[in-house]
Order: C-alpha cells, then sequence, then structure tokens
C-alpha cells in the first residue's frame, strides 16, 4: 500500500474565540509575522497564517457563531485544531487516503483536504500541494534556524506536535506506515510513554499518560477529548532567556520535568485555549 508524501509541514491551525487577542499575542510575545489574513464566509470564519521563528501558524476565529468555526468551538472548546501538510500532488494523496479508507470532511478541489481524526489516530489534518503566496519561507536564503524575524523567544527549529492517546505505540505504527517514516531511535519525549516521528522540520509525538501528578494534564486531555493534539512545543536556544523574556511579557511560566528535560507552559487561559511548551533545543 502506497505511503503519503509529505514535503514539508505546512502549518498548525489554532481555533481561538478572540482573533485580535491570539494575534496581539504572537505579535507581542514572539514577534510573528502576520504574511496572509482573509475570511470564509461558508464556514463563518477570519484567518490569519504568520510565522514565529520557522513555526508556522494558522488562525481561526469565528465571525458567525452558527456556522462551522463556530459551532466546533461551541463543541469542543479552544484548542490546537490540527496540522497541515504539504504535499508535491493532491490528487495522489487524495487517492492513497481513500485506499487507506480514511474519511475526507471537508475538500476544496486543488487546494486542501481535512482528514478525519478518529480515522488518523487522534491527528486531524490538512493535506494541500499550496505553497502560500509571500510566505517568507519560499524566500531567497531562508533560514529555518533563525526564522523570518528577530525571534526574541529564541526558537531554534520546527514545532513538536503532541497528540495523547489511550494506547501510544500503536498509534505510531499507524502514523509511520501512513507516512513512510520510521519511528525515532533517539527521541527524548514530553511524557514517559512516547514515541515519535521526525519530519525534518517538525515532529509528531504520541504519548500516553501514566497515572502520576506530572502526567496530569495529559489525562485530563484524554478524558476530555480523546485521542487529539494535546500541545504544541517549541525549541528555544536557552530555557532560561526564553523564560525571562516571557515573564518580562507578564506571562506565567510553569515549569515541568520531563524525559527530554525541563518543560516551560504557559497557562492556556494565556493562549487561548493552545497549550503552549518550550525545551531546549536538542541536537540529536
Amino acid at each position: 500500500m502506497r505511503s503519503l508524501d509529505i514535503i514539508r509541514h505546512g502549518h498548525v491551525n489554532q481555533f481561538a474565540y478572540d482573533y485580535d487577542h491570539v494575534l496581539h499575542f504572537w505579535r507581542d510575545v514572539f514577534d510573528a509575522e502576520v504574511f496572509m489574513e482573509f475570511t470564509e464566509p461558508d464556514f463563518g470564519g477570519a484567518n490569519a497564517v504568520y510565522l514565529a521563528g520557522a513555526v508556522c501558524l494558522e488562525l481561526f476565529a469565528p465571525t458567525d457563531p452558527d456556522k462551522a468555526i463556530g459551532s466546533s468551538l461551541k463543541r469542543f472548546g479552544q484548542r490546537w485544531h490540527s496540522l497541515e501538510w504539504t504535499v508535491p500532488d493532491l490528487d495522489v494523496a487524495i487517492e492513497i487516503v481513500k485506499e487507506r479508507g480514511i474519511r475526507i470532511t471537508d475538500q476544496s478541489p486543488g487546494n486542501y483536504v481535512f482528514l478525519h481524526p478518529r480515522d488518523c489516530e487522534g491527528l486531524c489534518l490538512e493535506i494541500t500541494p499550496q505553497f502560500f503566496k509571500d510566505d517568507p519561507r519560499g524566500e531567497a536564503g531562508w533560514d529555518p534556524a533563525k526564522g523570518a524575524n528577530s525571534n526574541p523567544v529564541g526558537i531554534s527549529g520546527g514545532p513538536t506536535v503532541t497528540l495523547v492517546v489511550p494506547d501510544a505505540e500503536t498509534s505510531i505504527v499507524w502514523v509511520s506506515e501512513f507516512t513512510g517514516r520510521e519511528p525515532s531511535q533517539t527521541h527524548a519525549g514530553t511524557a514517559v510513554n512516547s514515541y515519535a516521528i521526525d519530519y525534518g522540520d517538525h515532529i509528531i509525538e504520541y504519548v500516553t499518560p501514566n497515572n502520576s501528578m506530572q502526567e496530569n494534564d495529559m489525562n485530563q486531555a484524554l478524558e476530555a477529548r480523546g485521542k487529539s493534539i494535546f500541545a504544541v512545543t517549541l525549541p528555544v536556544h536557552s530555557l532560561s532567556a526564553a523564560k525571562k523574556h516571557l515573564v518580562s511579557k507578564g506571562l506565567t511560566v510553569k515549569e515541568f520535568e520531563s524525559p527530554s528535560g525541563t518543560l516551560l507552559v504557559l497557562d492556556e487561559d494565556q493562549t487561548d485555549g493552545a497549550r503552549l511548551q518550550f525545551r531546549e533545543h536538542r541536537t540529536n
């Protein structure tokens, strides 16, 4: 059976109520560069696409509470919603998706498809062949280690997208077969029971929380939402420097210990429901 060819991490999608607040947060704290803004009247949403270091994100905020974006927020709350993968050929990708019995929940011919998270071990996937106009990552001399801006928090690479699931080993086997990539043998996880695949510019990590207080947030997320994206973790050059900068912006920073070392975690009230973590950059 064929595997999906992934060119890059397109962006991580966040669903949140307050469009202006989210953009202010990313601009103020990360000096994020917003390079695209648009509305989708059919879905009742306002969207923005922006870069923080080498990490690309897209915001979905409701403009009509009774349409798709608003309904999703009412049902599931503010959160990380999905991950976009860029592929070389959307038609071929759709063929592969159908071969594997994965349901398509939404599509725009030639532009994108969304895949059902229940068929993807909790990962809500957007697949597209598109490279955004004005995306700094397409410019000559783009340096992913530095990013397209001053990057005051010290982001030094792509994101780790962590999902909580009942059986992380089974989940990572599915993703490995779907994408034709082998699980990492050197991965230091954000939880004890962790498996991951490194795609170069991002990492997909599946974790099964234990019963410790340290991983209580993961247990609560799994109970409330089932298999789903739990957190996005950003690598930084220096945790102490990152913490100093975050605190200077009036943010409350918590510290947790994990197999990958100390994690800095921002309160989800400050990040509009999207759990954001930081760890010191690893070279392996």
